[in-house]
């Protein structure tokens, strides 16, 4: 698809971006994105929620405020628009959470309770389900979750401990908003006294599993609630790893415990945490998203952490070590962010001219935190509107263009930043060969290859199955250096979410790979189907 240049985009005030206009800005992406006029009108759409079930009370003023963020958004608003607009089911409510929680829980949603709290024979049966080894949906563990919550039901120990288990091996196989929304249930059952202490251990028996590829998504999950973390087992964990796979995301939680005030270093502690900060950053050897979360940490232990880089310290790290200040590095990636910005808007959406004059004042915003994020919590909020929302085409097509034009002429932190997200909507074979190409070409940097790897796991159940084959290969017969086994690991989790059950079994039994690549093999090959049907792995 051709792009048309559109007029330069503006990043909108951050400050008037606060939670229900990003969701507001979501919904609207959606609606203007409808192929048919009818949506992309308020008051024609606010007819057909009403007739598809929504209450009367959503007329076209209210759908204005929603979307201006001037009203708060509620369960029942998401689940009428994605009705009315023929949206997979929390297609528009796990990014709704997800930012409500990042930007202060502001309690629970009474309206989504009390009708979670009727639902009492779904509920059973979802429980039937699980105890049976049935396939359970994202959307069963939402409905479940909050039916919990609101009535307070008891279960016995052993029944929760099962939801704990089956929901925690559910989200390390699941991506996107299927993960979102089990993430979501996950923390709402961790509020029952009795489950609390269950889902501790569950974690922290995930993040010491071998071969387990995700083993850190119960520290994503601890990044959402840092009140919920076992601090003191989380800081032991990051001074002395029980896997080093572990090391990006045992640095942003770090970060999480000491911003939300749920951890309080000593000056012994805080003296440690520095050092081990400076140690990884400078090492070379260390993989690139490591050496950047120990950055983030960094920034909330150190008053100028930039002072302390040396050595082999690309651009991307300089960036995030600086002061959030405009400078000219700083300049000329947001620069280059809202011409990307511009190319979106020229492709557009359907109903594009629906702006206010036009233009989409928020999308360079978010584009801009999407890429440019100066912690993870910020890219991984913005990136997750921006990939679920309407524009979701356009983007791809715009990244697609951009990284064609060559890796060799743009700036090493741009490029990876742009190869992160492009990892999110790649699809088919000519976005896999855009990212093969990449992590195949020995003259590209190795940090810049690894990235590639990553995005194209992210993107492999998207892909026909002979690209993950194909990747695997590149990443057994090319040389990545100490990155070796990092680049190789990422092949096999892009085998595992494309089900190359046949390919892992193989690599499993080849003793001349390191062990904590067959160890995955394994973890992949293990999962029971039942859990692979409610995951959706593609096969």
């Amino acid at each position: 698809m051709e792009a048309k240049l559109g007029r330069p985009a503006k990043a909108a005030d951050p400050a008037r971006a606060g939670a229900d206009a990003l969701v507001g800005w979501l919904a609207r992406t959606h609606r203007y994105n409808a192929s048919d006029a009818e949506s992309a009108t308020a008051a024609t759409f606010a007819a057909r929620m009403t007739a598809a079930g929504a209450p009367r009370s959503i007329g076209p003023a209210m759908i204005s405020r929603l979307e201006r963020g001037t009203a708060s958004w509620q369960a029942q608003h998401l689940a009428s628009y994605e009705r009315a607009l023929g949206l997979p089911g929390g297609r528009l409510a796990g990014p709704a959470q997800k930012v409500l929680r990042a930007h202060g829980d502001r309690g629970d949603d009474r309206s989504w309770l009390r009708s979670a709290a009727a639902a009492e024979q779904r509920a059973a049966d979802i429980i039937d389900g699980v105890l049976a080894a049935d396939t359970v949906t994202a959307a069963d563990w939402d409905l479940l979750s909050a039916h919990l919550l609101a009535t307070g039901r008891r279960l016995g120990r052993r029944t929760w401990g099962a939801l704990v288990e089956r929901l925690m091996l559910e989200i390390c196989a699941a991506q996107g908003i299927d993960q979102e929304l089990r993430a979501e249930a996950l923390l709402r059952i961790g509020r029952a006294e009795i489950a609390v202490g269950l889902a501790g251990e569950v974690a922290i028996g995930a993040m010491t599993q071998r071969g387990n590829p995700a083993s850190f998504q119960p520290l994503k999950i601890y990044q959402r609630a840092p009140s919920r973390a076992p601090a003191a087992w989380v800081v032991r964990a990051l001074l002395d790893p029980p896997d080093r796979w572990l090391l990006r995301e045992l640095f942003t939680t770090v970060a999480a415990l000491v911003d939300a005030g749920s951890w309080r270093p000593s000056a012994q502690q805080l003296n440690t945490l520095r050092r081990e900060c400076q140690e990884t950053i400078n090492d070379a050897q260390v993989e690139l998203e490591v050496r950047r979360a120990a950055v983030q940490l960094s920034r909330r232990l150190h008053p100028a952490p930039h002072l302390g880089l040396h050595g082999e310290v690309g651009p991307d790290l300089v960036y995030l070590a600086k002061p959030a200040r405009m400078d000219p590095q700083t300049s000329r990636y947001q620069a280059a962010c809202l011409r990307l910005a511009a190319e979106i808007q020229g492709i557009g959406l359907v109903w594009q001219a629906k702006w206010e004059q036009g233009e989409d004042s928020l999308l360079g915003h978010i584009l801009v935190q999407s890429l440019l994020g100066h912690d993870d919590t910020t890219r991984s909020v913005y990136t997750t509107l921006l990939v679920n929302s309407g524009y979701r085409d356009a983007l791809r097509h715009t990244l697609a263009r951009w990284l064609h034009q060559g890796a060799d002429h743009q700036d090493p932190g741009l490029l990876r930043a742009v190869i992160r997200l492009f990892g999110k909507v790649a699809e088919g074979r000519e976005d896999g060969w855009t990212l093969l190409n990449m992590i195949g070409a020995d003259r590209i940097e190795t940090d810049t290859r690894v990235q590639a790897c990553w995005a194209l796991a992210n993107a492999a159940p998207r892909m026909p199955p002979d690209v993950p084959d194909t990747m695997l290969e590149f990443c057994r017969g090319r040389s990545f250096g100490a990155q070796a086994t990092t680049a190789l690991r990422s092949a096999v989790a892009a085998c595992g979410r494309r089900d190359r059950r046949d390919v892992l079994r193989l690599l499993a039994e080849d003793r001349d790979q390191a062990l904590a690549v067959r160890d995955e093999c394994r973890w992949w090959n293990a999962l029971p189907g039942y859990v692979r049907q409610s995951v959706s792995l593609a096969g």
